[in-house]
């Protein structure tokens, strides 16, 4: 038998498991992904310092800013 083929058996839910270490799980539409960012340093240790869903709060924020911005710099 491969290791870890019975490990659902013996395995919480992922929802238990989530719930055990304080995490949610994704939600329709939501995506995870460990990517590389380049930023000065103070910025990028107080992102690393936020929850996950708030870092991703300010991805959007961040992204919306740049639109305008952009959108600014073309009129």
């Amino acid at each position: 038998m491969p290791k870890g083929e019975k490990l659902h058996l013996v395995r919480p839910p992922r929802e238990a498991l989530a719930a055990r270490w304080g995490l949610r799980l994704f939600e329709t539409g939501e995506a995870g992904e460990r990517v590389y960012i380049r930023a000065p340093a103070g910025a990028l240790e107080r992102l690393k310092a936020l929850p996950p869903e708030q870092r991703g709060r300010v991805v959007v924020l961040g992204l919306e800013a740049l639109e305008v911005a952009n959108a600014e710099a073309h009129e």
